[in-house]
């Protein structure tokens, strides 16, 4: 997804990597993952890409079932998704164990607790790969998912909505949602607004 235009759609992207988690024998995924990204690489140097649109980074809560709306009202409505900054994506792999540790205990405890959620404070480590994201990706604008119960996100956005703006000088937008479709118009509307600004 760093080409530009995007190989593919960010839906598409997501799948996998949604569906990734519900493979049970975890071995198999990077061989799955590698043969299909050199698939797309393929067909992407053969000219099958998406148009050149806007592109949006999606952070906050996580995404999966009914808020699968909003990358649908992103893409639905002039834009494309890059890459997730969320709970359903890089932030959960983005940092390793190191495996030589002399405690390994330690290394795991240190791996887990240097996760960008929201829950930690201070939370330096997601500012640091929301940043790097948005520098590989090429992103044209940062869309923050805020559950209506996830309190720790929404005390974030504040921050988030700085970083974006005034560090990295592009456009920000936070959308609070549910499970239910009842608000799939009011975020198209809202969403629409956003990338035509972009």
């Amino acid at each position: 997804m760093r080409h530009d235009p995007a190989p593919i759609k960010g839906h598409d992207l997501f799948r996998v990597l949604y569906g990734s988690g519900f493979k049970l024998d975890r071995t198999l995924i990077a061989d799955e993952v590698d043969a299909l990204t050199a698939k797309i690489e393929k067909e992407y140097a053969e000219g099958k890409r998406e148009d050149k649109k806007p592109r949006i980074l999606i952070t906050g809560c996580p995404i999966g079932g009914a808020t699968e709306k909003i990358i649908d009202a992103v893409e639905n409505n002039g834009g494309i998704v890059v890459t997730f900054e969320n709970c359903s994506g890089a932030k959960s792999i983005d940092r390793l164990i190191d495996e030589d540790a002399e405690d390994i205990y330690q290394a795991i405890a240190e791996r887990y607790l240097s996760i960008g959620c929201s829950v930690m404070t201070p939370n330096p480590n997601r500012l640091e790969l929301l940043g790097r994201l948005i520098d590989e990706y090429k992103v044209d604008g940062v869309l923050e998912m805020t559950l209506q119960a996830c309190h720790t996100y929404n005390v974030e956005t504040l921050s988030i909505r700085r970083f974006v703006n005034e560090e990295k000088g592009i456009p920000y937008m936070n959308v609070e949602t549910d499970y239910s479709q009842t608000d799939v118009g009011q975020l198209n509307t809202r969403i629409a607004a956003f990338i035509e600004m972009l």
